[in-house]
Parts: C-alpha cells; structure tokens; sequence
C-alpha cells in the first residue's frame, strides 16, 4: 500500500538501460473501498493530563493503486501492454504481513535470469540494471552471490538521483533493548567489515529484505518460507540464514 510505488515504476523503467528486459512482480495489499470505508491508521491528535499521547483513526479513501498509476502514464503504457508488470491483489483485512507478501511476489517469477527484491519506494542509478549485473558478476562467489545493502533515504522533494551513494553494510547485529521488542535481532550497519584489499564485492553477514539482487535460481534452491505470517522484524535474519 505504498504510495510511492507508481514514482518507483516509472523510475525503475526510465533508469534502465534495457527496459524491455525489465519484469515487475508486485503485491498490492491495500483497502480497495469496496466493501467498507477505508479508515487511517492511528493518527496522534494530541495528549492527555498525563502527557501520553491522545489518537483516533478517521475515515481515509481507498489506497492509491501504484500499477494503476503506472499503467495509465502514457509514457510507460508500452510496459503493461507487453506483459511487464505482474501484480497480485490482496486485500488489506487478508494480508498476511512483508514476509508472506514476499513469498507471493516470488511467485510472480517468470523465469528470468535476474532476481532484484525491493521495497516500493526505492530510487535507481542510470542504467542500474547493468550495473547490478556487472556487480555480481564480480563477486567472489557468484553465481552463488547475493548483493544487498540498505539503499539510502530520500525525499520525495530531492532532485533526480544520479547515482553514486554507497549503501548502507550490514556488519553486526544485537538483541534489541527496547522493551516491545525483547528477543528480536537487530542488524546494524557500519563500515569496520570493508575489505579494502578485495577488488570487487566483498562479504557481508547478513540480507536485507529492503534490497537484495542476486541470479534467480536461489528461488528454486532457497525457495521463500511460506509459513511467517506477520512476521516483520526477523524477516532479515530468516533470509540471511
């Protein structure tokens, strides 16, 4: 149900350097408003005499329908008339959480050689698609590599973005502090696991579910658990392990 998902298509096809390679598998979880009034999530609207915080949920319409968005822009109507943009509806009260979400989106896999799992709001570098697989061409352990970082954050105020940001690593990981989440592994990131003698990717411990690239056969390999429902943090450890 992100809202950015249409800008991340249109961004996604017009950065590659071969859009007509390109293959979108997308889970839409969202309210359709067809059944009933859509409504926010909790929203804070103030606080009480003790100071914590007041909230209410509100009537909200329907999400925004990002394929949709996509589909209609004349510019990359070519892409869905050809076939290139696979998506599953679910609707929000059958959703079953990210993790669930993702072993849908594998589904959706039509044979292609290359394998990239993204979050909906993502911006990409001119000709990304190349370049990934220039990337993991040049790991150590392809084809067995897996390339994967936290992509950086933006605005959606931010000029184009032309690339040349380095990702976040994912060296270390602890077990959270926070009282909500006792028990749950956190990955941290850093730059101490940076191997400078390495000409070319070199090793991290861990996968982020956000970004990860990697030749498809691991679907047939390491297929998707299809049993985390609503499973959000421990998602990451699950796939790097």
């Amino acid at each position: 149900r992100d809202h950015l998902l249409g800008a991340t298509l249109k961004e996604a096809f017009r950065k590659a350097e071969h859009p007509e390679r390109l293959f979108v598998g997308a889970v839409i979880q969202n309210c359709f408003g067809d059944e009933y009034v859509c409504k926010t999530g909790a929203q804070v609207v103030g606080k009480d005499k003790n100071g914590r915080p007041q909230t209410k949920v509100s009537d909200a319409p329907p999400d925004k329908n990002g394929v949709e968005e996509f589909c209609a822009d004349p510019s990359y109507k070519k892409y869905c008339e050809a076939g290139q943009i696979r998506a599953l509806y679910v609707n929000e009260t059958e959703s079953l959480g990210p993790a669930a979400a993702r072993y849908y989106a594998s589904k959706l896999w039509g044979g292609e050689t290359y394998y990239l799992q993204a979050d909906a709001h993502l911006r990409f570098a001119p000709k990304f698609d190349t370049r990934y697989i220039d990337e993991v061409k040049a790991a150590k352990a392809y084809p067995k590599a897996v390339l994967s970082s936290y992509p950086p954050g933006f605005s959606e105020s931010d000029p184009d973005y032309v690339g040349g940001t380095t990702g976040a690593r994912l060296c270390t990981c602890e077990f959270s502090h926070s009282d909500v989440e006792e028990h749950i592994i956190r990955i941290n990131t850093g730059g101490h696991c940076t191997n400078d003698q390495v000409d070319g990717p070199t090793q991290i411990a861990f996968i982020a579910a956000g970004f990860f690239f990697a030749r498809a056969e691991f679907l047939k390999d390491v297929p998707f658990d299809p049993y985390l429902p609503w499973c959000f943090m421990g998602e990451e450890i699950a796939l790097s392990s």
